[in-house]
């Protein structure tokens, strides 16, 4: 028999992990956005909010990844996916299809992907960049947050080619980061 990925509760697991997103950010609110056929099934990935029903834009954590043993590590450890978004199903889906496709590769800071095709030609959003945003340690095992950050096609173009961390500054610089507006169709400046 396997030793669990963790032994404290899930509550205090979870408790120490959002940690930083409490103090970075906000506090988690008290329900999270569950589906009746679960994450295992085929269904969507449960997740946690700040902000929601208060906020333009909420932030969405996933909040059963990293106490999976499939999933692949990062080199944070096993971690959770989180975005700061206006459109909470656009969020949902796409927090969903990074959470099954961390169970088959690990992500980490910088990395970028082309999530053309699973949404619609005239989103504005083609691709996603990934921020570590915390590393925790829990029970003395690793784990991590990492933020996905939604560019258009030409800032994905320019993270391939000059980097995630020079794009992420010029997003903040722009100050777009660490929002993503799935109505933005302006891409910020890439020359200069």
């Amino acid at each position: 028999m396997r030793e669990p990925l963790i032994s404290v509760s899930y509550q205090q697991f979870y408790k120490q992990l959002f940690q930083p997103i409490e103090e970075r950010i906000g506090r988690i609110d008290e329900a999270s956005i569950m589906a009746l056929i679960g994450f295992d099934c085929g269904g969507p990935v449960t997740i946690c909010t700040v902000g929601r029903g208060r906020e333009k834009f909420v932030t969405y954590v996933t909040c059963e990844l990293s106490v999976r043993e499939e999933q692949r590590p990062a080199e944070c450890g096993h971690y959770e996916v989180m975005m700061t978004c206006d459109d909470e199903r656009w969020a949902h889906s796409i927090l969903t299809r990074l959470g099954q496709m961390s169970l088959e590769s690990g992500f980490g800071h910088g990395h970028s992907i082309d999530i053309s095709p699973v949404v619609e030609a005239d989103c504005p959003i083609q691709g996603l960049v990934a921020e570590e945003f915390a590393r925790i340690t829990v029970d003395e095992k690793p784990y991590g947050i990492l933020y996905f950050h939604g560019v258009t096609r030409p800032e994905l173009r320019f993270a391939m080619e000059a980097g995630a961390d020079a794009l992420l500054e010029r997003l903040r610089q722009a100050g777009i980061h660490p929002n993503t507006s799935v109505h933005r169709k302006e891409s910020v400046e890439l020359t200069g």
